[in-house]
């Protein structure tokens, strides 16, 4: 990956002791979503006013109810994780025994050529009653899958991830996606 879309940098020993205080010192109101990818699930958050990182898991933490929602944040199990917004994205990820992490920031680079945002429509549908302090429970499919973003969907449509890819240009002139990011959860 070029370093024009965030140079890679090893993340500290703070983040392996508590991955949540790292990454929430890292969110802002321009940056306010965190998508997070584990071993044992997928977790949603939401930064607070006040600073404080909620996680679905904090809201939905019946693990007996909920098994699927109500997963730790643990840098034992974590695979990647996002903070995200339309000021950029910071993107934290598993090499091997560490992490590395880098931030695309769209304001310090405008010489990023991107397409036109695009919405990824996120499987999940629930009912007003599947809503806790502003996470939406979702469920798809006869398998029951099931996540918690925090946001509930629009009547009779979806949430949506908007991505945002930025293009480059190879030898031969020809356009390819170099790289990409989450922009906004809608």
């Amino acid at each position: 990956m070029s370093t024009k879309y965030g140079e890679p940098k090893p993340v500290d020993a703070a983040f392996a002791d508590d991955p949540r205080a790292w990454l929430a010192a890292w969110m802002k109101e321009g940056m306010p979503w965190l998508l997070a990818h584990a071993d044992d699930g997928v977790i949603w958050g939401r930064r607070e006013p006040d600073g404080t990182l909620l996680l679905s898991s904090d809201v939905f933490k019946d693990g007996d109810k909920y098994p699927a929602i109500a997963v730790p944040l643990r840098a034992k199990t974590l695979q990647q994780a996002r903070i995200f917004g339309p000021e950029g994205e910071l993107l934290v990820w598993r090499t091997g025994s560490t992490f590395t992490w880098r931030q695309i920031r769209d304001s310090e680079h405008p010489e990023l050529e991107g397409l036109p945002d695009q919405p990824c429509l996120l499987w999940g549908l629930g009912g007003p009653e599947d809503v806790q302090q502003g996470f939406a429970l979702l469920k798809e499919g006869a398998q029951g899958m099931r996540h918690a973003p925090p946001k509930w969907p629009p009547a009779k449509g979806r949430l949506a991830l908007w991505v945002r890819h930025y293009v480059e240009y190879d030898d031969q002139g020809q356009a390819y996606v170099a790289c990409s990011r989450l922009v906004d959860l809608t």
